[in-house]
């Protein structure tokens, strides 16, 4: 039953016995179709009924002019008649159009024109026994041609050159694109959905685009996908287990989202150009029939599929190369008609769509990117000796202890020789104030200043990830970051504090070679670097792209790495007018970005040496840091109370505002007694930052008598603003050099 439904029909030479002729051998009449303005003048004999096509009939005609089903010539009592069947170009009868539906009884010397084809009746008499089986055309033509009529010969050469003048040709159905072509053909289509995503999801009008498309055909159609889908879900439970496993495996490599609904837009458009998808095309699918329908019913066996495809039901015949039910219901079909462009496309097409499936990701937002150099050398920050204390000044060489949860950092420095300030930058007004936090490291010898702040956090583990996913070419070559990605790090909690030290050197190493391994690549080493390294480069391309992205900034001089304290870091350095780095700290947990800023460009070897190598030298990013003591505070103490407390919840009780003012006036005593302008500027400035900060925090309700410790700290904060301005060496019970 489906071989009859499916296949299509082969073009006969018999079709009925039209009863003519005479029993007792006597001659009888036989009527041809002659196709005379077509190549070789094919012809063929009529018994009972013929039907001329693209699509439906007995002779089928692969051109535009001629409708799927257009028209049929019938013999009855040796009476020939034609109908059309509304077809779009027509039956003429010399020259004069025919009613379609209506039967016209053509004359012997009647000339029929369906679209540019033309047909002319041809009638022999022979003499046949009792029972006739009438020859094939080729059949005759060969006995005519043995007995060499010259008349015969002639009309051959008459038929070949109006075929010269007409070019077209007569055709067979072609045999229904099997199964095979027609999975590979999807899948080739997929890949370059996928192609098209990674290349143009950088651009926000592209991402903008897909995401408006459901919710337009959700307005057009006014189904909501979600009650569309729980539909589905509720009549096929299957295809929910089907789809979530399928959506697991897939995405933790794959946008499986945005790749369908780009396969969907793809085949779409491709449809409506040629017929048929873009890869099917390439693989020598063909859609026949009208163009017109060809294109239109194509749309419609698209859409049909997109609803359908759950139920495979409906693409089962075509494993028997026999046409799909959609072809059917949509009165289209795809076929092969030439299996050498079929094998080119297998040869040639396959291969190239999956090279440039592996190469999309150099051409993300249509720049293919350029190799960027990375320093791989950890510079080693070695201590350099103490340099002398400033001239005329006594300082205790004891070294300050401190630490800070916000920078996750404890610090050892000489107060003799190094000031810290915690420092706070205010933007917008108001209740819309942000402050950005941090501390300012002035190095008394060079007289140059220092900020070290948090730029920003992010996901470290969600950045790595990137590089590795779904790429198992990486996995052993990575261990230690595939061990962090994945959660795999699972050893007892009495190794970890011995192991950590060496792990997180380790780890660091391999950062390092990943980073490089992914801004190396370009296009002149794209096809050596898939050999020696990977393949699959989809991963290293995002993470290079979101690295970049965390940066902000992208016009830096240099990328390399520093061993600053006991940890490696990241240094990406920006050498403008106001020099900056940013740095990295290559550590399992919580990314962030910190930013050093000098002062000004000048001697900026120099500061920064100095910086690095002796103000940060004992650094410890890894301690067991305390919360800051309110009885005795520190510069990084007072930075982390303001810090991580936050304006609208800070509690300022009458203790901690003791403290913090303890703070700010033994800093002054010490750097009136310091003599030096530039440090005395740079500390005026950051207490009025602290004043305004302290401005801005709440006013606390105190049962009534209470002195508010708000209100008494703006006071005596301005009592101090007001001796260092006037440098009032006797308000700080000390004796400046000046």
């Amino acid at each position: 039953m489906l071989g009859k439904w499916f296949k299509r029909k082969s073009t006969p030479t018999n079709d009925g016995d039209s009863g003519s002729g005479d029993a007792s051998g006597e001659s009888a009449k036989v009527f041809e179709l002659v196709l005379s303005n077509m190549e070789e003048t094919p012809s063929y004999v009529l018994t009972h009924q013929l039907s001329v096509g693209s699509e439906i009939g007995n002779i089928i005609i692969t051109d535009p002019s001629i409708s799927p089903r257009h028209a049929t010539f019938v013999l009855q009592q040796d009476v020939v008649a034609v109908t059309d069947h509304a077809s779009v170009s027509g039956t003429f009868v010399n020259g004069k159009k025919i009613e379609p539906g209506k039967q016209i009884i053509l004359e012997e010397t009647d000339v029929v024109l369906i679209g540019d084809l033309e047909i002319k009746i041809r009638v022999e008499r022979v003499i046949r026994p009792l029972k006739v089986i009438p020859k094939p055309v080729e059949a005759a033509k060969a006995e005519e041609k043995s007995k060499t009529k010259p008349s015969n010969a002639k009309g051959v050469k008459k038929g070949q050159q109006k075929a010269k003048k007409f070019n077209l040709s007569m055709s067979t159905p072609d045999p229904s694109a099997n199964a095979l072509v027609r999975v590979l053909a999807v899948g080739a289509d997929l890949f370059l959905s996928y192609i098209v995503l990674v290349i143009f999801n950088p651009f926000d009008d592209f991402r903008s685009f897909l995401e408006s498309v459901p919710v337009l055909v959700e307005d057009v159609s006014g189904v909501t996908l979600k009650d569309l889908w729980g539909s589905v879900i509720d009549d096929y439970p299957f295809v929910q287990e089907l789809i979530s496993e399928g959506h697991e495996l897939l995405s933790s490599s794959l946008e499986i989202g945005s790749i369908i609904l780009v396969f969907i837009l793809l085949r779409l458009l491709t449809t409506l150009l040629f017929g048929a998808s873009f890869s099917e095309v390439c693989l020598g699918m063909r859609a026949t029939g009208n163009p017109i329908w060809a294109r239109i019913g194509g749309i419609v066996r698209v859409i049909v599929g997109v609803l359908t495809w759950p139920i495979v039901l409906f693409d089962l015949p075509s494993i028997l190369s026999k046409r799909t039910l959609k072809e059917l219901i949509t009165f289209t079909n795809l076929t092969i008609p030439s299996k050498f462009i079929a094998i080119l496309g297998f040869i040639f097409y396959l291969p190239l769509v999956l090279a440039l499936c592996l190469a999309a990701p150099l051409f993300q937002g249509l720049e293919p990117p350029e190799s960027l150099a990375i320093n791989d050398r950890v510079d080693q920050r070695v201590r350099v000796k103490n340099p002398p204390a400033v001239e005329g000044v006594t300082l205790t060489p004891v070294p300050v202890s401190d630490t800070s949860a916000l920078f996750k950092l404890g610090l050892q420095y000489p107060a003799a020789d190094l000031l810290l300030v915690p420092a706070f930058r205010f933007h917008g007004i108001k209740k819309k104030l942000i402050v950005k936090s941090g501390v300012i490291f002035y190095q008394r010898d060079l007289r140059r200043e220092v900020r070290l702040e948090v730029m920003k956090h992010f996901d470290f583990k969600q950045l790595l990830g990137l590089g590795l996913r779904g790429n198992f070419f990486l996995y052993e070559r990575y261990p230690e970051i595939y061990n962090y990605v994945y959660a795999l790090d699972q050893s007892h909690p009495a190794f970890k504090k011995n192991l950590d030290a060496k792990a997180q050197a380790k780890f660091a190493t391999e950062v390092i070679n990943f980073t490089k391994s992914a801004f190396s690549l370009s296009l002149d080493n794209i096809l050596d670097f898939m050999q020696e390294e990977t393949p699959l480069i989809k991963g290293l391309m995002d993470y290079r792209s979101a690295l970049l992205g965390l940066l902000e900034y992208r016009d830096f001089n240099s990328i390399g790495y520093a061993k600053i304290g006991n940890v490696i870091f990241m240094k990406v350095s920006y050498s403008k007018q106001k020099p900056f780095d940013l740095l990295i700290p290559l550590i399992k947990g919580d990314g962030r970005i910190l930013k050093v800023t000098f002062d000004k460009k000048e001697k900026l070897s120099e500061v920064a040496n100095k910086f690095y190598k002796f103000n940060l030298a004992e650094a410890d990013w890894l301690p067991g840091l305390r919360s800051p003591q309110e009885e005795v505070l520190t510069a990084l103490g007072v930075l982390d109370i303001f810090a991580n407390e936050g304006q609208k919840t800070f509690a300022l009780t009458a203790s901690r505002a003791q403290a913090i003012y303890a703070y700010v006036f033994e800093t002054s005593s010490a750097v009136l007694r310091a003599a030096d302008d530039a440090e005395l500027m740079l500390w005026k400035e950051e207490i009025k930052g602290m004043l305004k900060l302290i401005e801005t925090l709440p006013v606390n309700k105190l049962p009534e008598g209470e002195v508010d410790p708000r209100e008494k700290l703006l006071q005596n904060f301005r009592d101090l603003m007001d001796a260092l301005d006037k440098k009032n060496a006797e308000y700080f019970g000390t004796v400046t050099t000046v």
